[in-house]
C-alpha cells in the first residue's frame, strides 16, 4: 500500500517509517503538496529491477561498492587515464588476455 509523508513528517516519524518498509509499505514523499520522491524497501526494488540485480545481496554490494571513497577516486583517475588516451581498445585487451593465458 502507497501512503504519502510530508518531508516534514518523514523527518518526525523516520522509525516509524523504516518499520513501515520492512512490511513493504510504500511512501510518496510530498513537499509542498506536490510529489517529489518515492520511499520503499530495498527487496521492493530489486524486485522492479530484476535485470539489474540478481538479489538483494547484489544490489547491496552495489550500494556499498558505489559509496566507497576509494572506488570513486579510483574511477576518477581511470577516466583522467582514458582521457590522456592510456587505455586499450577491446580488440588489444582480448589479445592482451590471450597472450598471458598461453604463456
Amino acid at each position: 500500500m502507497t501512503k504519502a509523508v510530508t518531508a516534514y513528517g518523514l523527518k518526525r516519524r523516520l522509525g516509524q517509517i523504516l518499520r513501515a518498509l520492512d512490511e513493504n509499505e510504500r511512501f510518496v514523499i510530498l513537499r509542498r503538496n506536490r510529489p517529489v520522491g518515492i520511499l520503499l524497501s530495498i527487496e521492493e526494488y530489486v524486485k522492479e529491477h530484476p535485470s539489474e540485480y540478481a538479489d538483494v545481496q547484489d544490489f547491496i554490494d552495489t550500494l556499498l561498492e558505489e559509496s566507497d571513497p576509494e572506488f570513486q577516486r579510483s574511477l576518477k583517475r581511470e577516466a583522467q587515464e582514458v582521457r590522456r588516451g592510456h587505455y586499450l581498445s577491446h580488440t588489444r585487451l582480448k589479445l592482451a588476455l590471450a597472450n598471458q593465458r598461453f604463456r
